[in-house]
């Protein structure tokens, strides 16, 4: 089985959140029989494989040729498995994925319990992964003749314009009414959580300050030109700048301050050296 379009991102990028959004958008329009859920959701919107509960076979409208056959890919991109299809491409700040990634599985799933640090450079589940990740497809991207690219901030900030992206993209015809049903059906999924999407930037309330400059200095020496280039191409933040950077642990200084004016740590201590100022 063959889709007419992939939805391609990183995990941790926002992917369930726009397969959810998309999904039941065309439940919708297509008048599908179907009470849709995030477990149910891959009977319209299923992955790009052929094996297992979530790939092809769990795909139930096989006999509505009018419904567009959309499928979800997280793999790096291959000559197997991606040429010849129009992409759609979710992009998100490789910091806030990190993040997510870790409190996924050490929270959600529990599969790691090593501490966030170790976590950031692990070569299969951390920063590395995501660099190999967007330094395979960027190439692949910049020269695509049909594909869309779409940033988490774009989707965090106004989801029902980025769903009308990827309709338009998909050749459906935007009905305003069920964008709006669709945004809000997957706003009350992630206010009760069972659609875990954390807002643009979690990353800083998170990360220590060297945490943060560890990832920049491993993103400026394995972050390919091309990645770079298509990134800030979509405004994905890849390297904040120093201003942003000053701005934001001089105002965690102060509040660590405020909340514990006897108590000194490292983390403070931390912030203070990398605003370079007595904050």
């Amino acid at each position: 089985m063959y889709a007419d379009t992939l939805i391609c991102s990183h995990p941790r990028s926002g992917g369930r959140w726009l397969r959810y959004l998309i999904a039941h958008y065309l439940a919708a329009r297509h008048r599908l029989d179907i009470a849709l859920t995030p477990q149910t959701v891959f009977a319209v919107l299923p992955d790009h494989h052929n094996v297992g509960p979530r790939g092809y076979p769990a795909f139930q409208f096989r006999n509505r040729h009018a419904l567009p056959l959309l499928a979800v890919c997280h793999q790096p991109y291959s000559w197997e498995l991606h040429r010849g299809y129009p992409i759609f491409f979710l992009a998100r700040n490789p910091y806030d994925v990190v993040v997510s990634a870790y409190y996924h599985l050490t929270q959600a799933k529990v599969e790691y319990t090593g501490s966030r640090r170790d976590f950031t450079r692990h070569a299969r589940l951390g920063l590395p992964a995501w660099i190999e990740y967007m330094n395979v497809w960027a190439p692949q991207l910049l020269l695509h003749r049909d594909s869309v690219l779409l940033s988490y901030r774009e989707l965090d900030a106004d989801p029902a314009l980025a769903l009308t992206r990827a309709l338009t993209f998909l050749h459906e015809d935007p009905d305003p009414a069920l964008v709006k049903a669709a945004v809000e059906s997957g706003n009350a999924l992630r206010s009760a959580r069972d659609i875990r999407t954390g807002q643009e930037g979690t990353f800083w309330d998170r990360l220590e300050p060297d945490e943060i400059f560890d990832t920049q200095e491993t993103l400026h020496r394995d972050l390919s030109v091309f990645a770079v280039h298509l990134l800030e191409s979509i405004g994905v933040e890849v390297d904040p700048s120093p201003a942003t950077l000053r701005k934001r642990f001089c105002a965690r200084a102060r509040l660590h301050r405020g909340r514990h004016p006897v108590a000194t740590s490292r983390a403070s201590a931390a912030t203070s050296m990398a605003c370079g100022c007595a904050c």
